[in-house]
């Protein structure tokens, strides 16, 4: 919405105008109908009082149902929130607004104010609430700070900017920051703009609105005026204040109408009469009311089963809505009808067999199937706020705040049968019904007819226009295209009458003259009423499909004349009352530097060997010319922001930034890794290079993680993604890259989204975090690449399903010289290569190899969302996939699970193939051949790899080893890595080298570029060591320990829990987890118990167990003369401050004995510690031990995580003659 502001303001006072200059906006002294309590006083006493729970944002409450208390005031559309430590309607309407978490409140000029962190609260949508001439909207509000450069900042809307009805905000700075106010007849200009510049900590009283003589705006009193026609865009969608930092200390929306729109409204305020003025009463005997959520009063449900005779405004059409708010005082057992028109639809509860949900059905072509459930079982005690919706094609079902959907198009049957409600336990409030018929027209089905889209060349983008509505005549379809692109047939389309259920197609033949992400605007007219506008967002490639930000490409040098700073942060050395400006001034931790801006040119700079345990959060202003950087400087190992493996932590959070470059760094040990969040799309330029993230675990469905301490946590706020180790999120933005990094033991290797994304040789690999570990995501891209990557055992385990990679929205995307492989069998869905999961136009997949995975290579999903189009496979090998036998069994399948042409809708070409199958799977499975269009030719079986390899000599990436962890007393260390490679592509160009991830010293390297190799150890401890082996196009890396000991010390055994799954020989008992289902929320999953090992960790969660332990295997058979110590390094994340360490030996077999001792241990160690016990004085510590018992607990039950690094038994050297003899 940054457009010119151009036309005159009027400088003369308007009628509305001078209302709103005289209104001082104190809503609270105002007299919203009658009754003395909408005084301050009263209106707090009477409505703070009635509300204290928070519905989650945008909660679908009672739509414009009115409700009151006993002295009410009559229903009047719109709502008013005075905030005073509530966030009540003070309207009587019941539009009860909400926030996610707890409310903050502030004392105001007047009472009080609501305050928002960066946040918002939500408004459930009503017609009072909805564009329309005489619309009113005040507000007073301050900023605690505004939104930079080209964002704006929101203070009120009415959806959103793709689907919205009017907006009051804070302008750009480039714009100039007055207050602007909004409102969308199809397009959103022309806007009316205040005079004066907003600034921050200043109250100002604002009112907006649109009446016949246009647009009006009055900030502290000064009002002016632009001219504004059209027709208003009416939606669903709710009210939403914010986010924006600051208070808002009071809101009021209304509109001139009576606002008494629909077939009925009942609030049950002690009758059962129609506030609509229509007359339709109910009919019951013995009806009776209890009190409402709110105030005021309810019908009890079980007093009576209302009836109301039929009405064609009663009866099932296209725009239908239902809202009402539901208790149940129990949960009955069978299924329980709510609002019943026989024949038309019915809002019931399901049976507990079924679920126990709350449903939404509607009869259509005599078919009531398939119904909208809500996400959650009801409960009882708790009101329910229902909307229900059919508006031709899909039903919609929402209950506080949940919103759950299904298509659902269809000719409906009215008929005579009465309006019932039904008997239950409980009470039903606030029911409206409206049915306004409008014309219901989409545009659907938008697609191309190509893979990709090429500059210069031809492009047939078709649709298809249905009417599930009353015949519509006179339409017309017309495309708007951007500069650069031209449409080489008519642009206006004109369609015969549409008659209901009756496609009719449209096309055109487009033309880009450049490589762009160009918008095709269409709209569907008729008589000169916009009926429908859709868009079909067009990736064009150049001439060349080459992907941006790859090979040697590199951000342009920072120009030597440019003075810009370049800040120092050194975590041993600095101190944060220096400058920063120099490594000797540096700082020493992100608190210097946090919120701040990073202008064009300026850099970052973190010390090598540095360790953070904070958050980085800061924005950037690059410029094409002189982008920001956050890199490195010094030497020894790459600087690492390293939390402490808690759910709600995050490494680093970079909002809105501009041209910036990120290198070098390793993230690792939190909830979330290295996060970009935008909150506007039009930002540009990101590269992450180089940077490595692990151990970035825990957010996936809520709860699903199985960590007993992280239960009803959702993470660090503030940009809405979950556990990836490097993600993107927010709005679209452009030019962003991810290239050579690496990331393992994350929930999701990345997340990436925007238009110009390049991925190119990312090593995605060993996630196995239990539970939540499914897949990295590539969504909603435009104009983007994939390539040069390695995917092996990318996911691992979660409850939906895992692959490699999945897909959706993806809009020309090329995914080129990729491996997908190994994708192991957790007992998950899917479990395979590449998921297209759902929507997305255009993906060429090209010279990829697909191996060993234990689903399906390639799966074509949909399930509820059209399917993905113009595929295309080529080139590609196919090797012994699908070993579960999972979906087909095949290597690429295509769901066909519905019947629904709007969903299998899925197109592609598979072509110039080679495979080899596993006995019993099948190259291809299309389950919807009748409603989808896919064309295999060409494809070869071999009977070996070998065979393949030879036919199509893809480059496979280097094999690396880098051996077994290593324990020693000696600084020296010989390293014996193995890499071994194709010699591909030629000429073989192999490189390899060894860094240090982490570690106490540093580490020097002989020679760093050779697998086997010395190094030289700086101090005593454990280092993590890095060997990657590079061919020029792909690459792979990996890790080792070496455990430096003190001199003269040896180990006479050790468990390092390095090996994926293998326990090496321990097993655990009485952990006291079990399955939990988490089923009564919008994503439902189910949580396993954790008690595994993968990231080089053996890890155990115990809940509420005073007898949780782990036991080695039997028979060790140390000489516990070589093994006076016992030494744990472990993470202690539970409530015990002590442990206790039992065993036997060959001379004492039986726990009887109860030999062993206690060690003290850190409680809720926010990271590991490393624990040593002298057991030399412990009684029966000789001999030779038989088995180790470590006892969790503390006698006490308790609750939390153990993750165990490693474990050794030794001491001191002993002389070689000692060891001989085992003395």
């Amino acid at each position: 919405m940054r457009h010119r502001q151009d036309g005159s303001r009027s400088e003369q006072r308007m009628n509305e105008g001078d209302n709103a200059q005289r209104s001082t906006l104190n809503v609270r002294r105002s007299r919203y109908g009658r009754g003395d309590d909408t005084t301050v006083a009263g209106l707090r006493q009477r409505f703070n009082r009635q509300f204290h729970g928070i519905l989650l944002l945008a909660a679908a409450t009672v739509g414009a149902a009115a409700f009151a208390a006993p002295d009410a005031v009559p229903f009047a559309p719109g709502g008013q929130w005075t905030f005073d430590g509530s966030l009540a309607d003070s309207s009587g309407n019941g539009l009860h607004a909400g926030v996610a978490g707890e409310p903050q409140y502030v004392a105001a000029r007047d009472g009080q104010a609501l305050r928002l962190e960066g946040t918002a609260a939500g408004i459930p949508d009503a017609p009072g609430l909805r564009l329309a001439r005489g619309l009113r909207l005040e507000a007073r509000v301050r900023f605690d700070a505004l939104a930079e450069g080209n964002a704006w900042t929101d203070v009120v809307m009415k959806g959103g900017y793709s689907r919205g009805e009017y907006v009051l905000r804070v302008n750009p700075e480039s714009e100039g920051r007055q207050f602007g106010f909004f409102v969308n007849t199809g397009v959103w200009e022309q806007r009316v703009s205040g005079r004066a510049r907003v600034v921050t900590n200043v109250w100002y009283d604002v009112a907006a609105g649109w009446d016949e003589q246009g647009l009006w705006l009055t900030v502290n009193g000064e009002t002016t005026r632009v001219a504004r026609s059209g027709q208003p865009t009416a939606t669903w969608e709710p009210l939403r204040v914010g986010p924006f930092h600051g208070e808002i200390d009071a809101l009021r929306v209304r509109h001139a109408g009576d606002g008494l729109q629909g077939g009925g409204l009942w609030p049950f305020e002690g009758d059962l009469r129609d506030r609509t003025g229509h007359g339709r009463d109910w009919r019951a005997a013995g009806a009776s009311f209890v009190p409402a959520d709110r105030g005021g009063r309810a019908l009890n449900a079980a007093s009576a089963a209302p009836e109301l005779p039929s009405h064609a405004d009663l009866q099932l059409a296209p725009g239908f809505r239902l809202d009402c708010a539901v208790l149940f005082n129990e949960v009955p057992a069978t299924i329980t009808p709510i609002v019943v028109k026989e024949g038309e639809y019915m809002l019931r509860l399901d049976a507990q067999s079924e679920g126990g949900q709350l449903a939404f059905f509607v009869n259509l072509n005599g078919n009531w199937e398939p119904r909208a459930r809500a996400a959650q079982r009801i409960k009882p005690g708790i009101w329910h706020y229902v909307s229900a919706r059919w508006n031709g094609f899909e039903l919609t079902l929402e209950v506080n705040g949940e919103r759950s959907e299904v298509m659902r198009a269809g000719v409906p049957r009215p008929g005579r049968a009465p309006l019932r409600l039904g008997r239950f336990n409980g009470a039903i409030d606030n029911l409206h019904i409206e049915n306004p018929r409008p014309t219901v027209m989409r545009l659907r089905d938008l697609t191309t007819h190509a893979v990709l889209l090429h500059a210069g060349q031809p492009v047939r983008v078709s649709g298809q226009v249905i009417n599930y509505a009353q015949t519509v005549t006179g339409c017309i379809v017309t495309v708007d295209l951007p500069p650069g692109v031209t449409c080489d047939t008519p642009v206006s389309v004109p369609l015969a009458p549409l008659v209901q259920g009756e496609p009719q197609a449209v096309e055109w033949v487009l033309r880009a003259n450049t490589g762009q992400v160009a918008t095709a605007a269409l709209r569907l007219t008729a008589n000169g009423e916009t009926l429908h506008q859709a868009a079909k967002t067009l990736p064009f490639f150049g001439a060349a499909d080459s992907a941006r930000g790859t090979g040697a490409w590199a951000p342009p040098p920072r120009p030597d004349s440019m003075r810009a700073a370049t800040y120092y942060v050194d975590s041993a050395c600095g101190d944060n009352a220096n400058s920063g400006m120099s490594p000797a001034a540096a700082w020493r931790d992100f608190t210097p530097v946090n919120g701040r801006t990073l202008g064009p040119g300026e850099r970052l700079l973190l010390r090598r060997g540095s360790v953070f345990n904070q958050e980085l959060a800061l924005s950037a202003r690059g410029t094409p010319e002189a982008w920001a950087e956050i890199g490195s400087y010094g030497e020894g190992a790459r600087p690492v922001i390293r939390r402490n493996w808690d759910i709600d932590e995050r490494c680093s959070l970079i909002e809105s930034p501009d041209y910036l470059v990120v290198r070098g760094l390793t993230v690792c040990f939190a909830g979330k890794g290295f996060v970009v969040h935008y909150a506007r799309g039009g930002h540009r330029g990101l590269l992450i290079e180089d940077c490595v993230a692990h151990h970035i675990e825990g957010l996936y469905r809520h709860n699903s993680h199985g960590i007993p301490e992280w239960l009803h946590r959702r993470g660090a706020p503030g940009d809405g993604s979950g556990s990836s180790g490097f993600g993107v999120s927010g709005s679209a933005a452009s030019m962003l890259v991810l290239r050579d990094c690496e990331m393992f033991q994350c929930s999701s290797g990345f997340r990436f989204s925007g238009h110009d994304v390049t991925l190119d040789r990312v090593f995605c690999h060993d996630n196995f975090t239990h539970n939540t570990s499914p897949h990295p995501f590539l969504t909603s891209v435009w104009r983007a690449y994939l390539q040069n990557s390695v995917f092996d055992a990318a996911g691992w385990h979660a409850y939906a399903g895992t692959m490699g990679i999945m897909l959706a929205n993806q809009n020309g995307l090329i995914i080129r010289n990729c491996h997908f492989l190994n994708q192991p069998d957790s007992g998950s869905h899917d479990e395979g290569g590449i998921d297209f999961e759902a929507g997305g136009d255009g993906c060429l997949i090209d010279r990829c190899t697909f191996r060993n995975n234990a689903g399906a290579a390639i799966e074509v999903l949909g399930l509820k969302s059209p399917q993905a189009r113009n595929v295309e496979i080529a080139n590609s090998r196919f090797i012994r996939n699908n070993v579960a036998n999972k979906l087909g069994p095949s290597e690429i399948f295509i769901w066909g699970g519905s019947r629904d042409p709007e969903v299998c809708c899925s197109t592609g070409l598979i072509r110039d193939n080679g495979y080899v199958l596993k006995p019993g799977v099948l190259f291809f499975t299309n389950q919807a051949p009748a409603l989808t269009r896919w064309t295999v030719t060409n494809n070869t079986r071999y009977a070996t790899c070998e065979e393949l390899d030879r036919a199509l000599p893809l480059n496979d990436p280097p094999q690396v080893e880098a051996g077994r962890e290593i324990w020693t007393d000696r600084p020296r260390v010989r390293l014996a890595g193995a890499v071994t490679d194709d010699a591909r592509p030629a000429p073989a160009r192999l490189a390899v080298h060894w860094e240090l991830l982490h570690g106490p010293g540093t580490a020097a390297f002989d020679d760093p570029s050779a697998a086997d190799t010395v190094a030289l150890f700086s101090a005593p401890g454990d280092y993590q060591l890095r060997l990657v082996a590079d061919d020029g196009e792909l690459w792979r890396s990996a890790l080792t320990t070496v455990h430096v000991l003190p001199p003269r010390t040896e180990v006479a055994r050790a468990w390092t829990f390095e090996a994926t799954h293998d326990k090496e020989g321990w097993s655990d008992w009485n952990l006291g987890t079990r399955d939990r289902e988490w089923l009564d929320q919008k994503w439902a999953c189910i949580s396993r118990p954790v008690k595994h090992v993968a990231g080089g960790f053996y890890i155990v969660a115990v809940e509420e167990s005073a007898e949780a332990h782990l036991l080695s295997a039997d028979a060790l058979g140390v000489s516990l003369a070589s093994a006076p110590r016992f030494t744990i390094c472990m993470q202690n994340h539970t409530g015990a401050t002590h442990l206790r360490l039992r065993f036997t030996t060959d001379a004492e077999p039986s726990w009887a004995a109860n030999l062993g001792t206690h060690f003290n241990v850190a409680a809720r160690d926010p990271s590991p510690g490393l624990y040593t016990v002298d057991m030399s004085a412990v009684e029966g510590w000789h001999g030779r031990l038989k088995q180790l018992r470590l006892e969790l607990a503390d006698g006490a039950p308790v609750t939390g995580t153990c993750r165990i690094d490693y474990i050794w038994l030794g001491g001191p050297s002993r002389p070689w003659w000692r060891r001989m003899f085992g003395k």
